[in-house]
């Protein structure tokens, strides 16, 4: 039997891929270029032209730069992650507010 602990680490990661396979083709991808002499990289929003601060790989700009696409996410995705998080999350690893809309979201499905 696994440690709450890992079961939290386990559905993180689970989480991790189901959000972003839903994500997937709903946003665009951030463009890294190169930041000014030298290797630096920075990564720029294809949607407003914002950028990164310079660092030192293009794994490191790709993953800042997604971190600031889901600022883009729209409000039904977020409703529709929330409800397929809770959904999908195990029991256990619920909080009360977590718990509550599971139950709504069950009693509506029937």
């Amino acid at each position: 039997m696994s440690t709450y602990g890992e079961q939290k680490k386990a559905w993180a990661s689970e989480w991790a891929k189901i959000r972003k396979d839903y994500l997937s083709g709903k946003l665009l991808d951030v463009t890294v270029l190169p930041a000014g002499g030298g290797p630096a990289v920075r990564w720029e929003c294809p949607i407003y032209g914002e950028t990164g601060s310079p660092v030192a790989s293009e794994k490191l700009a790709l993953t800042a730069g997604r971190g600031h696409t889901n600022v883009h996410v729209s409000p039904e995705d977020l409703q529709e992650l929330e409800d397929m998080k809770v959904l999908r999350m195990p029991e256990n690893l619920l909080s009360p507010y977590q718990r509550r809309r599971r139950e709504e979201l069950e009693a509506d499905d029937q």
